[in-house]
């Protein structure tokens, strides 16, 4: 009986560790494609784990279009390499790059972002 519990209490555990560890894969996104954009913050959630952020842009049509960038660097590390929240606060004007989720390639992984004085971060 004691060894059946141990073997429960060892599955669970790794089943546990092994779900923590999926959720910092980056395997549901296109990383060999990078698109750039310009455009003016819409929304951001300057937060860890993972920052957050949507770009009004212009497309080639003329037509405005919103990207969402569902995940990003965590912010503590984009603070770190001279990012700070006003800097992409709504209404900042920045060139983004972004990587493709596989799923919904409406939705990106923010790759790299320069802001209007010049500061850039890139992973």
């Amino acid at each position: 009986m004691i060894k059946i519990l141990k073997t429960l209490a060892y599955l669970t555990c790794a089943l546990l560790v092994s779900q923590a560890n999926a959720h910092h894969s980056f395997a549901i996104y296109d990383f060999e494609t990078q698109i750039p954009f310009d455009g003016v913050v819409d929304t951001v959630k300057f937060r860890n784990p993972h920052i957050e952020m949507t770009l009004k842009i212009i497309n080639e049509d003329g037509d405005e279009e919103i990207i969402h960038f569902i995940e990003g660097a965590p912010a503590n590390m984009m603070v770190r390499n001279g990012i700070r929240p006003n800097m992409m606060a709504p209404g900042a004007e920045v060139h983004a790059v972004g990587s493709p989720l596989i799923e919904d390639p409406s939705k990106f992984f923010l790759r790299a972002i320069r802001t209007e004085d010049g500061t850039e971060y890139s992973n």
